[in-house]
């Protein structure tokens, strides 16, 4: 089967199967992803997360840690949830729970099930492991879920947030580089220098140019960055000067309102490996704004995206949102009622047409267009017969 020649039912039924056809080939996997797995330390399996030994992160950070806001991006709109924008880097996980959550997430069996090419990435291997945590990653998925954990976050972003679903908990993007293009890279130039203090839209990138589909996210570095020259996230507001944001540290995280902000994951010279952890999240009071979206995350575009586990997931959280909001319209109008107040037509009008519209939302979300197709033909490595 040439890739040029597919049709789109025959990609349906590659989405359908799970996009097993991009998987990590074993001969990647052992060149260039097992020695790293190698490398670890020996890991006890049946250590339990715990925040006093295994989170890192102390309130003084808020403090600290410089959050750049929504309106000094020169990006504040309605949709958005939080006054803040993105945070610097931040501690949040000790090394002891980075190298158990490299652990976990290095292993063959976890490659070959939930690593997928990655669909834009725009240099070198590019892969994605998502939909790992809860079934295969214990400890990764307690670290995140704890409510010390998640209160941290949120403390970071200014508003109180939730994961937004299992499947999105620690997405895994990996890059990696051989050691002598590393070296190569070192020794020849320096982005920074080609570039002059300023960055183009097409610098080279681990994840090119996009908006996130949830509110909020937050990336964990799990790799060793003390080498690396670069790195940096980089934001385009509606102004459209770029603007760096300092990528984080082994164990360091950052936050990021990247539903609104565009921006895009700049690859660092220097580097063999860079693996980062990203978790989704949404605003955890059920009435705020969710302006979720799924053009980069639905399995028709993103090959990590496993069909029969995810849309399942998509729906039941929507329909949570959607029953929540129903029930605040009722306890409404139940308290009008015994309040004997004069009912508010254009009130309830608003609330019914608001919970219609984010019902629409969750099933047109869900359609695939033909330019949505074709991006995912365009982006196959598949071997011709």
């Amino acid at each position: 089967m040439a890739t040029s020649v597919i049709s789109t039912a025959e990609l349906k039924a590659l989405v359908l199967d799970g996009n097993k056809h991009q998987m990590i080939a074993d001969n990647d996997y052992f060149s260039q992803i097992k020695p790293l797995e190698d490398t670890l330390p020996a890991i006890d399996p049946s250590i339990k997360f715990d925040p006093a030994i295994h989170l890192a992160f102390k309130p003084e950070f808020l403090k600290t840690c410089k959050r750049t806001t929504m309106e000094e991006l020169g990006a504040s709109c309605p949709e958005q949830i939080s006054d803040i924008g993105v945070s610097e880097p931040f501690p949040l996980f000790t090394d002891e729970a980075v190298e158990i959550m490299r652990a976990e997430l290095l292993r063959k069996e976890v490659f070959d099930e939930f690593g997928r090419l990655s669909y834009n990435s725009t240099t070198g291997l590019g892969a994605m492991i998502r939909g790992y945590a809860k079934d295969a990653a214990p400890f990764t998925y307690t670290a995140w879920t704890h409510p010390i954990t998640v209160s941290a976050v949120s403390a970071m972003a200014g508003v109180e947030l939730e994961p937004i679903m299992d499947y999105e908990i620690a997405s895994v993007n990996v890059a990696m580089k051989s050691p002598d293009a590393a070296a190569n890279e070192l020794v020849s130039s320096r982005r920074r220098s080609s570039l002059g203090n300023k960055f183009d839209d097409d610098v080279p990138a681990v994840v090119g140019w996009h908006n996130d589909s949830y509110p909020f996210v937050c990336v964990l570095m799990l790799s060793d960055t003390s080498k690396m020259i670069g790195g940096e996230t980089l934001i385009k507001p509606p102004s459209g000067e770029i603007i760096p944001a300092k990528g984080p540290a082994k164990g360091k995280a950052t936050v990021l309102q990247g539903r609104i902000l565009n921006h895009l994951a700049s690859i660092p010279i220097g580097f063999t490996e860079r693996i980062t952890a990203v978790t989704s999240y949404r605003a955890k009071n059920p009435l705020t704004f969710d302006g979720s979206v799924l053009s980069t995350v639905k399995p028709e575009v993103n090959y990590s995206t496993v069909y029969n586990t995810f849309y399942p997931q998509w729906v039941s959280y929507r329909m949570d949102i959607i029953s929540k909001r129903a029930l605040h319209i009722k306890e409404t109008f139940d308290k009008s009622l015994e309040d004997k107040e004069v009912f508010d037509k254009e009130k309830a009008f608003t609330l019914l047409k608001d919970l219609e519209a984010y019902l629409h939302k969750t099933s047109t979300e869900m359609e695939v267009s033909e330019k949505e197709w074709a991006y995912h033909k365009s982006r196959l490595n598949m071997k011709p017969t």
